[in-house]
């Protein structure tokens, strides 16, 4: 189909017959999944007492430089309409700025969060307050998240009245 038959046609169809309509709506859904898996685990979560977040700001400048740049590339392509494209790398971005990083460890009021994974307190596998940590056991393995010390007497008192069995005898 030719460039005038294209821009011819209603938004909708131009999408379809551009095979940009696929594109957009699995990158929305994608957008719309991991706020709703975030928000989950914010209310998992709670008030955050700490947070640690390595490469964020890494991860966060290599996939705007990417964007753009496939943004630029696209926008020198005669006939592409920029509307969509548009769309889709805007959606990327937020994916980019509004989800956790595989590292990121975060210690609220009501639970911690590694990664992706969120866990109430209660629902902790095992853990022990030891350092400037919370350790934990996620799907098996030891993990941790930062906790000031603080925060350990108040943490430990929270920790022994919900979970008080799941306290590791382990000492680092």
């Amino acid at each position: 189909m030719e460039t005038q038959e294209i821009l011819s046609q209603t938004p909708a169809d131009q999408l379809v017959a551009m095979g940009l309509l696929v594109p957009i709506l699995m990158v929305g859904i994608g957008l719309l999944v991991a706020q709703i898996l975030s928000g989950f685990a914010s209310v998992k979560v709670g008030a955050v007492i700490a947070a640690e977040r390595p490469g964020t700001l890494t991860r966060r400048i290599v996939m705007t430089v990417l964007i753009l740049a496939i943004l630029a590339w696209i926008l020198l392509q005669p006939g592409v309409w920029p509307v969509p494209v548009l769309l889709c790398l805007g959606i990327a971005q937020l994916l980019v700025f509004t989800t956790p990083g595989a590292h990121d460890a975060v210690l609220g009021e009501g639970g911690v969060q590694r990664g992706w994974h969120a866990r109430r307190f209660e629902s902790l596998e095992e853990w022990r307050l030891t350092g400037d940590h919370l350790r934990f056991r996620l799907f098996g393995e030891w993990t941790s998240v930062p906790c000031p010390p603080e925060h350990h007497f108040r943490l430990r008192s929270k920790l022994v009245q919900l979970v008080p069995e799941r306290e590791s005898p382990f000492q680092d």
